[in-house]
């Protein structure tokens, strides 16, 4: 299987153009439109790993491509599927073969769709272009992460996207409340070749070969995210939570 890693974790919010982070404690870099979605973007980086803020700017839009077959796998259909709840909607890995990737998939016996062309188009014009492939698990408790390979390289996004990272932050972790535990634990070993770094009675932590960012499942009342972020600049740990989304962050 082609070598996988965390890409980004989408944080759905309303009035997105209004929002900032309590104390503006991450900074948020412009994003642009998705006009396929009809939803629209920004970003906080700390590397080339990010959290998505995304926003619904025409909800006509989105309903209607949520009933074709790419919509209602896509990440945009968890926002309407929660009846517009604000909070953590999915997660993104990174591949740098995505077609190879898919062949791998349906060689499990998985059924993908995809690869998807997509894009968005800033203020400026700018166009920036990846593709996606979505797994279509419509049993599986929790959603399933999707799969994103962009068109430029990583050293290629790394020199445009520099002046934007935020060195101080680093993503450690994400944690997921599943209804399902044990099942999640399976499927995402079994389905992504991730590895158990631990494990005890109440969670499994699991990781992608040769990735730091661990992937913290526990059992819960219903299927959630968070994320933990490594703050270098502070010496005790704090909470955000804001917009249905928490965010604790750790020394």
């Amino acid at each position: 299987m082609p070598h996988l890693k965390f890409d980004h974790i989408i944080h759905y919010i309303k009035h997105i153009d209004e929002f900032q982070y309590p104390g503006e404690v991450m900074k948020l870099s412009p994003g642009g439109l998705h006009n396929r979605y009809g939803t629209h973007n920004k970003l906080a980086y700390t590397d080339l790993a990010y959290i998505e803020l995304i926003g619904v700017n025409d909800e006509e839009k989105l309903k209607r491509v949520i009933k074709t077959n790419e919509g209602r796998v896509s990440f945009v259909a968890k926002i309407v599927q929660d009846n517009f709840i604000q909070g953590f909607k999915a997660i993104a890995l990174r591949t740098d073969d995505i077609d190879q990737l898919k062949n791998d998939f349906e060689s499990k016996g998985l059924d993908v769709v995809g690869p998807i062309e997509m894009g968005r188009e800033n203020k400026k014009g700018e166009q920036t272009s990846w593709r996606l492939l979505y797994l279509n698990q419509p049993d599986a408790e929790l959603k399933p992460p999707f799969f994103i390979e962009w068109k430029k390289s990583e050293s290629q996004r790394e020199e445009l996207l520099a002046n934007k990272f935020q060195p101080q932050f680093k993503i450690k972790a994400i944690e997921i409340q599943a209804t399902k535990q044990a099942l999640v634990v399976n499927q995402w070993r079994d389905w992504f070749d991730m590895e158990v770094v631990s494990e005890d009675e109440g969670m499994t932590v699991l990781a992608l070969p040769g990735e730091e960012i661990e992937y913290c499942i526990k059992e819960g009342r219903k299927n959630k995210y968070s994320i933990v972020i490594q703050d270098s600049d502070t010496d005790t740990p704090y909470n955000i939570v804001t917009r249905g989304g928490e965010y604790h962050f750790i020394p």
